[in-house]
């Protein structure tokens, strides 16, 4: 399996290389002779999915995890741990989020407008492929919307018109939504290949975007319907490094992956940020922490209030912190949760980037029924515990000692609250934190309880690029620029 996804990952790139996107209009693809057999098909959902590998897969996460309450940024990324808006470096990388997410939007929009006159598919094959391109797509404007907000809304319908205006964030949200229920009812039960989306996926995706949106009970809803599947589990673990089982740059799938973006340890298609979380010196049960070296452009300290309250009987603190001075003092850790000593010189590691996995439906699932009842439940709390009692070597499913109790959080906030704890810990170093907080609306006063800083209000959004302005004339810089840039 693993050499027929590497081989196929291998043709969509060069796919998607020889095509000069970036100078042309959206519609300039020479894509008659393509999107015909399910070949091509299963290399164009690759080709979108491998837009992703370059701005959103290093930049995304490392400027997330720049702005969680755990971390901080070190070197360039320093000042994104300010929370006062980007400074240009920065910008620079969120414009690379900006158009690996847009390309690959590119990508599903000639997907779908050509695989409906593939002659050599059942209607059934093309439902199939085109909700993979349209969970895909959904996936990026997700991304997008969040990011910036209102935006310019590009889709298989409007290819040909280069210059298009903002569309408001309501109207994102329906087109995402659209897509997501075209492909909870047509992606496959089973992924296709490694790494591309399943029913399962589009339905996890889609509980995420309801409680984005305060449909509580639309969320829960979906995320039990992937529970009570019984397609996923969490693999159980016995010490620290068990977790490589689930992270590691080995693994080809688990049995909690849902979605993941996948690597190939080498040197354009490996996960770059794992370097960024590296340094050179450190070592991991004697190896290093990446082949290539590391930047080390993120950490945290002994003395953040997360850090300092997380249990040392929690595997997953030993796991995701690695005690190491880098010249900023003896209290300073390591983000650990990636590392892959094969590395190749160029960066590329073997880890995938976890961007859905079943540890994340069960909290999503806590969460939504709690808000949709108006109470926890003891339901909630056991999905909660799962998760709890897997860091400390439980089975996930059993009733322990380390169970939280129910009457201890009988309120809603109280429940909320532990459950924003054991979710931080949970995704540590996954590019999921930020955005938790900015939705739940409580990162002001996070980062302010946490690192004492205020936030501006105009680090909420990234700037549009200028390049933006420069080929779309539907927007005007003077206008349509994002609050404080």
């Amino acid at each position: 399996m693993k050499n027929i996804f590497i081989s196929l990952m291998l043709f969509a790139l060069a796919f998607t290389s020889c095509q000069d996107w970036l100078d042309e209009k959206p519609k300039a693809v020479a894509a008659e002779t393509f999107y015909n057999t399910t070949a091509e098909a299963d290399a164009s959902v690759l080709a979108s999915l491998g837009q992703l590998r370059s701005g959103f897969a290093m930049s995304f996460p490392g400027l997330m995890e720049c702005f969680s309450d755990y971390s901080y940024g070190r070197g360039s990324w320093v000042t994104n741990s300010d929370y006062q808006g980007l400074n240009t470096q920065n910008i620079s990388r969120a414009n690379g989020v900006w158009g690996s997410l847009y390309n690959s939007i590119r990508d599903c929009n000639i997907a779908i407008s050509k695989i409906p006159e593939a002659a050599q598919m059942t209607e059934e094959q093309k439902s199939s492929y085109i909700a993979e391109q349209k969970f895909i797509r959904g996936f990026c404007y997700f991304h997008l919307v969040r990011l910036w907000n209102n935006i310019p809304l590009r889709t298989d319908k409007n290819m040909e018109e280069w210059d298009l205006g903002k569309t408001p964030a309501d109207d994102i949200y329906k087109f995402i939504i659209s897509d997501l229920e075209f492909a909870v009812s047509n992606c496959p039960e089973t992924a296709r290949l490694v790494g591309t989306p399943s029913r399962n996926a589009a339905k996890s995706l889609l509980a995420q975007v309801y409680l984005q949106l305060g449909q509580y009970q639309e969320a829960a809803t979906m995320s039990k319907s992937v529970i009570d599947s019984g397609k996923y589990s969490l693999i159980t673990v016995s010490r620290p490094r068990d977790f490589e089982k689930i992270f590691g740059p080995d693994v080809i799938a688990t049995s909690e992956e849902i979605f993941y973006l996948k690597s190939v340890r080498a040197d354009s298609k490996g996960w770059e940020f794992v370097m960024f979380c590296s340094h050179p010196g450190a070592k991991i049960e004697g190896k290093k922490m990446h082949g290539a070296g590391g930047w080390y452009g993120i950490y945290t300290t002994t003395l953040n209030k997360i850090v300092s309250e997380w249990d040392v009987k929690d595997y997953r603190k030993d796991y995701n912190l690695l005690k190491y001075n880098f010249g900023m003092g003896d209290n300073t850790y390591l983000m650990a949760k990636f590392y892959d000593p094969d590395a190749p010189n160029s960066g590329g590691a073997g880890n995938s980037n976890p961007l859905i996995r079943y540890a994340d439906v069960l909290l999503l699932y806590a969460e939504a029924t709690t808000m949709a009842t108006g109470t926890p439940t003891s339901e909630a709390m056991e999905m909660l515990n799962r998760v709890h009692r897997r860091a400390y070597g439980y089975d996930p499913k059993t009733t322990s000692i380390v169970d939280f109790n129910l009457q201890d959080y009988a309120t809603k906030q109280l429940f909320l609250d532990l459950l924003v704890k054991e979710r931080g810990y949970e995704t540590m170093n996954e590019g999921k934190r930020w955005l938790e907080l900015v939705r739940m609306g409580i990162a002001k006063k996070t980062i302010k309880e946490v690192k004492g800083i205020d936030i501006a209000e105009k680090h909420f959004l990234f700037p549009i690029p200028t390049t933006e302005f420069d080929y779309n004339k539907g927007l005007d810089p003077s206008t349509d620029q994002n609050p404080g840039y």
